[in-house]
């Protein structure tokens, strides 16, 4: 990416309460057209319009569409981050392999189940940049490091078997609410699903001992 381009998607940080309120106003205004028209839809002029802001105000806390889109994106990752955070810090050296399906499987359900129309856009159309690209890989590699740690108590190979337990469940819950239409099962029913077969992999490693 050349210097002037960078420049161009450079955001400005909202300093004042009242910059503030207008930029989590253009963010809604944008999160809602964005879950709702796609990435074709998404017209910085109908956002400004929703927002009830100038568009001069708009460009200038965000100088395009992918400036907006990265916050979006960004927004999302820090709802999975603090989840993420909130299951790590509940894993101790006691915790049993129910308990830490548990926290596993309804972390991931607890995000995907949030806007799933946003999600799906997010996923599928628009173009995300390389930082938000980083933070999602470190948000994952996280996670399964935090769920290997809580795991070698219990098995060996831990590292593999927490990298399978959460791309299962990660693929699963995201085919299943963002990709298909999740009507078959209510969050809940699908998160009890997923724990019962993880329950059942973990307890054939443990016999393997």
């Amino acid at each position: 990416m050349t210097a002037a381009r960078r420049r161009q998607t450079i955001v400005r940080k909202p300093k004042q309460g009242r910059s503030k309120a207008t930029v989590a106003a253009i963010l809604e205004a944008a999160a809602r057209i964005l879950a709702k028209d796609g990435w074709d839809g998404f017209n910085t002029n109908v956002i400004a319009k929703r927002a009830g802001v100038s568009i001069g105000s708009l460009y200038e806390y965000f100088p395009n569409k992918q400036a907006l889109v990265d916050a979006i994106a960004d927004d999302h990752l820090a709802k999975g981050e603090a989840l993420m955070s909130a299951a790590s810090t509940s894993f101790v050296p006691t915790s049993e392999p129910d308990d830490i399906v548990k926290v596993l499987v309804n972390g991931i359900v607890e995000l995907h189940k949030d806007d799933p129309s946003l999600h799906r856009v997010l996923s599928s159309e628009v173009p995300i940049s390389p930082m938000i690209r980083k933070r999602v890989e470190i948000l994952r590699s996280t996670a399964i490091e935090s769920l290997a740690g809580a795991l070698k108590h219990h098995i060996g190979q831990n590292r593999i078997a927490a990298q399978l337990l959460f791309d299962v469940a990660d693929a699963s819950v995201h085919r299943w609410f963002i990709e298909d239409d999740g009507t078959l099962a209510t969050p809940e029913r699908l998160a009890e699903q997923l724990q019962c077969m993880m329950r059942f992999y973990l307890d054939g490693l443990r016999e393997r001992r």
